[in-house]
């Protein structure tokens, strides 16, 4: 068989369910038709947000791996480790890079956001039209979007007033695939869309073939779309309808005054509200609309070609659907948004130029039925989306569910099978990191269940790691609860019973394991620690003749290495200097079951300990001074408890008793980086200083 062409079409920020083929309502036929003539991947794992999925994407690597941890931008390789370059790294290869060295034409339209230090043809494409800078722009200005190499002449010139940048994305991939056409080479054609994800922008035509569809509201559509996965065969007994899922916590003027909280049924939302909302979610269904519009034209153009029978086509989301910030959604941009109320004549401009707004939590919840969780997450609708697989010359038995775990870093090993390339050790003079992922090809064959694998999963300190069927996750500060969840997802698909205390010890062996890959692709903070501070890692603290225990800012001791407080008294002194910062952990050793952690909230020190999985907390009413300050802290043999800064008793009160378990998670000086005692407000991290820290037990 000659090699394939290959078009990957990624999209963005749609959810798990919006496709007609995965129980949507959105009008998605061409779609549909690559899905009932293809696979159907339903366990089919990202890297809960978008520069690091792309990353994974085109490199076949954890997002760590190729230098996109958390999010592209500043350089903090410095402070946090190799993770966290923000953008592609020269350890890597892209699959227009290794595509292009055997013999591959390689093209690209769309978003890149993988580092705009680097352009697309810096990294392997021959012709790129899109934005690289930015996770998004304004979809009315033809100006936003540019052809690259330099100097290109543009083959399509589109006119400012009728411009719409999803339909020129489409119409670039078929100008790119009729180019390819022309030459004698296999094409590999990557198409990046930024729709669904906001700003919210779509052809007031489209978006009002909708509106009558979402005056249903969330609640009625979820049912409805669960019907239809049911029947359709997606759902299986071990998938549940669950509930709305919360709201993120976050500042109430962005949260709709709902952090924390689950989603409002739609019952409960005022008419006006209802109405606004309609027109935002009118309005995302639109752009999926106008990206399935596109796939139409590529079919067509394949068709006529006579390519399609030996194109592969992937198509799939970089996340699972948004959130931010709150139920009613956001006006203006990201985290400076506010909720506006459009009403009356107002609501025909939603969606038009000149406007910004994004869909909001509780339609999200709609996108990713029935998934908990969102984007960000690393829950299963946060970091699990749907992937098409279409490919008439080489996959056998098509219109197949196919329901083993997967990841987007299994695309680099698939296109290196199907297009007989080569993964080097060395590219550009640089030592690459080898491949992580699993080629897909077995599936294409009709493998109908792939062996048991490992897939890990950290963003912005949301973990987690699916091990078979298992699955450990934890949610970041954002998340009510920052504790391990443990689920048997061939029994709970939708992570709806939590095992954790019913399966300890394999949620033990799940988090070790998780450990050790977070140490290995250098997850901060346990690589930086396990770098700078070896000695700790190896072996126990000293004490000295007072059997005090010395500790520095950043030092994270092993449990294995840490200090035994299980029935004993404990004293701590910390000199600190702070500055503006209101929040942050200054001592902890601990996590959800067992340990104390000292920390600043709202600027005041708080004391919390952890007795059997129940949080007492001790609270001072005076915020620490800005500079240098002094703390104590202590537990007595009887319960009690002192919290004193700067000699002044400011918090005091009783505990049952001591604590009678050795805990997890590492005893860490300026940080709560795993299992966390409290759910703290802010991120964990103090980002002042902690001069010295004095532990002493008895």
């Amino acid at each position: 068989m000659l090699r394939p062409n290959v078009i990957v079409v990624l999209v963005d920020d749609m959810g798990y369910s919006d496709l007609g083929a995965f129980g949507g309502e959105v009008k998605t036929p061409h779609l549909d038709r690559l899905a009932a003539n293809g696979l159907r991947f339903t366990q089919n794992y990202n890297s809960a947000r978008c520069c690091p999925s792309r990353a994974s994407l085109m490199t076949g690597l954890y997002s760590h791996q190729a230098g996109i941890a958390n999010f592209t931008g500043r350089d903090s390789t410095d402070r946090l480790g190799p993770a966290y370059l923000g953008k592609l790294n020269k350890q890597c290869m892209t699959l227009a890079e290794v595509l292009k060295s055997s013999g591959y034409g390689t093209y690209g339209v769309g978003k890149w956001h993988v580092g705009h230090e680097e352009k697309p043809t810096d990294r392997g494409f021959d012709e790129y039209y899109g934005y690289i800078r930015g996770h998004s722009t304004s979809q009315w200005k033809v100006g936003n979007y540019m052809r690259l190499p330099e100097g290109k002449k543009p083959e399509l010139e589109f006119d400012a007033d009728d411009f719409y940048a999803t339909d020129a994305f489409n119409d670039y991939a078929v100008e790119f695939l009729e180019q390819a056409q022309k030459k004698n080479e296999p094409f590999f054609l990557y198409l990046a869309h930024s729709s669904p994800h906001f700003p919210l922008h779509a052809p007031a035509k489209t978006r009002d073939a909708y509106l009558d569809t979402y005056r249903k509201g969330w609640d009625v559509l979820r049912k409805e779309r669960f019907a239809r996965q049911r029947s359709s065969g997606l759902v299986t007994d071990s998938w549940k309808f669950t509930g709305l899922s919360e709201v993120p916590v976050d500042r109430d003027d962005i949260t709709n005054e709902f952090a924390g909280k689950t989603n409002p049924d739609w019952k409960d939302v005022e008419q006006k509200r209802q109405e606004d909302l309609v027109y935002r979610m009118a309005t995302f269904a639109a752009m999926i609309d106008h990206v399935d519009q596109g796939i139409g034209k590529i079919l067509s153009s394949l068709e006529k070609a006579g390519d399609l029978e030996n194109t592969l086509i992937l198509f799939t989301s970089d996340n699972g659907a948004c959130y931010e910030w709150g139920p009613f959604g956001f006006d203006q941009s990201s985290r400076k948004g506010f909720t506006r109320l459009h009403e009356g004549d107002e609501l025909k401009g939603v969606g038009g130029p000149g406007t910004y707004h994004s869909v909001g939590s509780a339609w999200s919840c709609l996108s990713n039925t029935p998934l908990r969780m969102y984007k960000h997450f690393n829950h299963e609708g946060g970091n699990c989306s749907p992937l098409l697989a279409h490919w008439p010359k080489g996959i056998s038995t098509p219109d197949r569910w196919v329901r083993s775990p997967i990841h987007l870093i299994d695309v680099m090993p698939t296109l290196l099978e199907v297009g007989g390339a080569d993964y080097p050790k060395k590219f550009k003079n640089e030592k690459l990191i080898p491949v992580e992922g699993r080629s897909l090809v077995p599936f294409f064959k009709g493998a109908g269940k792939a062996s048991e694998r490992v897939l890990c999963f950290d963003h912005f300190d949301s973990s987690a790691i699916r091990k078979g069927d298992w699955k450990l996750v934890r949610g970041n500060n954002r998340y009510k609860n920052r504790t391990w969840e443990l689920y048997n997802l061939a029994e709970d698909r939708c992570e709806t019973n939590n095992l954790i205390e019913s399966h300890a010890e394999k949620a033990k062996e799940l988090e070790a394991e998780w450990l050790a890959w977070a140490k290995r692709v250098k997850v901060n903070p346990y690589y930086s620690h396990a770098q700078t501070n070896p000695a700790k890692v190896r072996k126990k603290l000293r004490k000295d003749a007072q059997g005090v225990y010395l500790l520095k800012h950043g030092d994270q001791v092993a449990r294995e290495h840490a200090p035994q407080f299980a029935n004993k008294s404990i004293e701590i002194k910390l000199s600190v200097t702070r500055g503006r910062e209101k929040g942050g952990v200054l001592i902890s050793h601990g996590g959800s079951r067992s340990g104390y952690s000292l920390y600043l909230e709202d600027g005041k020190p708080v004391f919390s300990c952890r007795l059997g999985g129940a949080l007492h907390t001790f609270q001072s009413t005076k915020a620490l001074p800005e500079g240098q300050a002094s703390l104590y802290a202590a537990l007595l043999p009887d319960g009690k408890v002192s919290l004193i800064m700067e000699n002044e008793v400011v918090a005091e009160g009783k505990l049952p008793g001591l604590f009678n378990t050795h805990p997890q998670d590492p005893l860490e000086i300026g940080n709560d980086s795993q299992s966390t005692v409290a759910s703290y407000s802010s991120n964990p991290r103090f980002k002042g200083k902690v001069n010295e820290a004095k532990l002493k037990l008895q």
